[in-house]
């Protein structure tokens, strides 16, 4: 999270989860581009100071709210878990498919679109929503497959950066472009034709 505190000042985490609520709802009436700190402030009940020395820019605000939604919802979605059956590949095939199910689930599509339309309007809150959002979970993604490989379940050489962003764009692409956002056996079939290329021949296959 970017946040500005004062020096020795109590965090209130009723008022985060307010105005995270607050969040919430103006992007899913207002959209992205009329989503504004004026307009959180007040739907939260709050002064225009109170949101700014938790968030010093939208587009941090915008992501933690979109953030905290799916993980209340999906505890898995922010990594996959270590010491899961199955190894590396059932590490990654559990945390995909909770990854799957929360954006495309109904409740959160919108609020996706809305995080997706915050990286397109500027570099700049595209650059802080994937520092302060993507990028941990991205690197945590290429650390189980990283595993894998390391363990001999999947061959070395493997390009797993590109891996990890075929993974979690598939799911966004078919959200934007609506085509099979609500069908999981798609974002299952990706993940099998993926763990097929990456296994070695004696790995175990895990579904």
């Amino acid at each position: 999270m970017n946040e500005v505190r004062r020096p020795g000042r109590p965090r209130d985490a009723g008022r985060d989860e307010a105005i995270l609520d607050a969040a919430r709802r103006v992007l899913l009436r207002d959209g992205y581009a009329g989503l504004s700190m004026e307009k959180v402030a007040a739907e939260a009940g709050v002064g225009k100071p109170t949101v700014y020395r938790r968030w010093s820019a939208k587009a941090a605000l915008v992501g933690d709210a979109v953030l905290h939604s799916f993980v209340a919802a999906v505890p898995g979605v922010r990594a996959p878990a270590r010491d899961t059956e199955g190894g590396a590949a059932g590490q990654l095939t559990a945390w995909f498919r909770a990854y799957a199910d929360a954006v495309t689930d109904p409740r959160h599509a919108a609020l996706v679109l809305a995080l997706t339309a915050a990286a397109a309007e500027s570099p700049h809150d595209a650059e802080s929503l994937y520092e302060h959002h993507t990028r941990a979970q991205h690197e945590a993604v290429v650390a189980c497959l990283r595993a894998g490989a390391a363990n001999g379940e999947f061959r070395t050489g493997a390009d797993l950066e590109a891996v990890a962003d075929a993974l979690m764009g598939s799911v966004l692409y078919q959200l934007l472009t609506r085509t099979g956002a609500a069908a999981p056996g798609r974002a299952q079939a990706l993940l099998d034709v993926l763990l097929a290329g990456l296994r070695t021949p004696q790995a175990p296959f895990c579904r």
